[in-house]
This record gives structure tokens, sequence and C-alpha cells, in this order.
């Protein structure tokens, strides 16, 4: 960890990011993923309410905060699963829609056709406009507010982010 207890080294950050990236992208953990507690939860940001998941193993025990950023689909059932994998893994997992400032969760429709730009551009362009970098520094610093607020994360672990 860096002399500054809130903030991760580049090192620190890329080893979180690439094994909460393994542990979503196997299902090793899919049985226990059953077993977790998945909660719609609300976040307050300067840009608005933020609606997102949060994911943790059953129990009363703290686990490490995990931020899991969504793809350009946003929040739906597939993010959903890749995060109860990791809290399977022994994390408390947020899994924030950055899209709220346009559209509910999930974001773009699944079935979007990326063969045709005339349909793909406008929707993606809609969902993205106002993901400018200083709404993503102030979501996120937000977010990770929200989960260090949380009786199930433990504040003495190191957080992680991942993005999909």
């Amino acid at each position: 960890m860096t002399d500054d207890s809130n903030k991760l080294s580049r090192r620190e950050f890329t080893a979180l990011s690439l094994a909460a990236g393994v542990t979503a992208a196997t299902g090793a953990s899919a049985a226990g993923a059953a077993d977790m507690v998945d909660t719609d939860v609300e976040i307050k940001t300067a840009g608005g309410t933020c609606e997102a998941a949060l994911i943790h193993p059953k129990g009363k025990g703290q686990w490490p905060g995990v931020i899991l950023f969504v793809d350009v689909f946003g929040l739906r059932q597939t993010m959903r699963d890749m995060a109860k994998r990791l809290a399977a893994n022994g994390y408390t997992v947020l899994v924030p829609n950055p899209y709220y400032r346009t559209t509910k969760a999930p974001g773009l429709p699944i079935n979007l056709d990326f063969k045709k730009p005339e349909d793909l551009l406008p929707r993606r362009s809609m969902v993205r406009a106002s993901l400018t970098d200083e709404a993503v520094m102030s979501d996120s610093t937000d977010y990770v507010k929200f989960l260090d607020a949380q009786t199930m994360v433990n504040k003495k672990a190191k957080m992680g982010v991942f993005g999909y």
C-alpha cells in the first residue's frame, strides 16, 4: 500500500484488478454464488442518484470491497452473476449503473445490433455522453465512500476495482 492509506499504487491496482478479473471470468465459484446476498441500493452522488447492486456472502462477516465497473450494456444480470462469483471468493461487490444520469439500468438493450451503426452509435453516444473524466472520478469517489460505510466491508483490507 502507498503511504496514503486511501490510495492504491499502480502495481496494487493492477494486481487487484487481475485477481478480480480472473475470479469473475472463471466459473470456479459458480456453485457458491447462490449463497450470496444480492441487494439493490442507491448511491447519492453529485450527479444524482445512482442505482447499483451490492453483493456479498451471507453471514455477519466482513470482506474486502470491490467495485465492478460494467461494460456498455450496463448493470444487468450477467454483471450481477460476475459479482456473485467474486463475492463467493470473499468480497463485498458494488456494481453501479454508470449511466444513471441518462437511463435506468441496465443501459443499452442487450439485443442491440452492432452491425447497424445507425442504431448503435446514437444509443451508445446517448448513454456515454455524461461520462466525462470529472464525472467518472466524482462518481468513483462516491462509490468508494458508499462501500466504506457498509458494515460488511472490511475497512482494513485493500479495496479493489475491476472493469469489465
